[in-house]
């Protein structure tokens, strides 16, 4: 069985040959992770990938323009500024006479912002009221990315959501903040930028894009920085209307939610995606695959739960004892092998390639 036709059954929930085994590596380059197919030191590990048909979302983005607006109005540009070892970007957008600007560098294959659009809520509904125009850009990209990945897996479209955007606007503090001592204004923040988002899914959905549609926003409103009780309000709601339209064009969703996740399950269920990434056990999280399948079922897609930095540390039997667990923990119902994260360096270690190896060894095996 090979993993398209083995990823649309495990969706349907018909019967497959063995757990889907997802690495997260981009088929093709995106900006967040290693360009692993263009990699010699991903090389072995791809060797073994293509050996077993371990399975692929090719996760693609698109051009949804500032804050899911393509206003001509709006000048976007970004300055390079030399500081010390690190390149600082200043991304500047100026529409009617204002200005907001945003800076980062990157460190370690990740990104730090040193400074965020909005400062105040001010900033933020300001930034609301500048000239829209909806993005429309061009799809051919997606369907000649299809037709290279052939049936080695599934597309998967990422273009947003509401809360990522606003969280990205105004960093993890203010956001926090502002749902205690603002909620009505940046509720309405949101609101506007739901519309928008909703207006693309569609956009996307009548271009003919998916089956798979995958979201990062929720995990930004639960604890500790977003009391359990809003998680409903400022995500929940809008994730669950993003879901029923994709269900209603035939297509899938995977919800991703890294860390403290337990409390707000109950609502993740009320949600009703096909599969949440990741499900994460203490220490890093407060959640096992057990506690999960318990509050959410078993047709929920349970996707993990491999820490990233224990494939950079651990030794291939450890990997492959943790792979073992995570599989006898996920059979109670749908379940997908994953690692929480990565792939992040472009450079990795002798044993993070026999770990990844092992990984994928022992959930070939394993999953049988």
């Amino acid at each position: 069985m090979r993993s398209r036709e083995r990823l649309t059954r495990f969706f349907k929930g018909e019967s497959v040959d063995r757990p889907p085994i997802w690495l997260l590596f981009p088929y093709h380059k995106v900006d967040y992770y290693a360009d692993v197919y263009n990699n010699p030191h991903y090389r072995e590990i791809l060797a073994k990938v293509e050996e077993h048909d371990v399975d692929i979302f090719n996760r693609r983005n698109f051009d949804t323009g500032f804050c899911f607006n393509a206003s001509k109005e709006l000048e976007v540009e970004i300055v390079e500024e030399r500081n010390g070892r690190d390149v600082v970007y200043h991304q500047v957008v100026r529409a009617q006479g204002r200005e907001f600007e945003k800076s980062y560098t990157y460190r370690n294959g990740l990104t730090m912002t040193l400074k965020h659009f909005v400062e105040s809520v001010e900033d933020l509904e300001a930034i609301l009221t500048l000239p829209y125009e909806p993005p429309r850009p061009s799809l051919d990209f997606f369907f000649a990315d299809r037709e290279e990945l052939g049936d080695r897996g599934l597309m998967m479209a990422d273009p947003g959501d509401a809360v990522a955007t606003v969280y990205h606007l105004c960093g993890p503090e203010n956001f926090s903040l502002w749902s205690i001592l603002e909620p009505e204004r940046l509720q309405r923040a949101l609101d506007e930028v739901h519309q928008r988002v909703m207006h693309f899914y569609r956009y996307l959905l009548e271009g003919g894009i998916g089956p798979v549609f995958f979201a990062v926003g929720a995990e930004f409103a639960g604890p500790p920085m977003i009391a359990p009780r809003d998680f409903w309000p400022i995500a929940g709601q809008r994730f669950k209307e993003m879901v029923d339209l994709v269900h209603s064009y035939g297509c899938f969703f995977i919800l991703h939610y890294h860390g403290n996740i337990k409390q707000v399950l109950p609502r993740i269920r009320e949600i009703g995606p096909d599969g949440v990434h990741t499900i994460e056990a203490p220490p890093v999280g407060d959640c096992t695959i057990s506690e999960a399948r318990e509050i959410l079922g078993s047709e929920i897609a349970l996707i993990g739960n491999v820490q990233y930095d224990d494939l950079r540390r651990l030794t291939p039997d450890e990997i492959t004892k943790m792979v073992y667990s995570c599989l006898e923990e996920g059979a109670g119902g749908r379940f997908i092998l994953s690692p929480t994260a990565g792939p992040y360096e472009e450079v990795i270690s002798e044993g993070m390639i026999r770990n990844y190896i092992a990984f994928i060894e022992a959930g070939v095996e394993g999953g049988k």
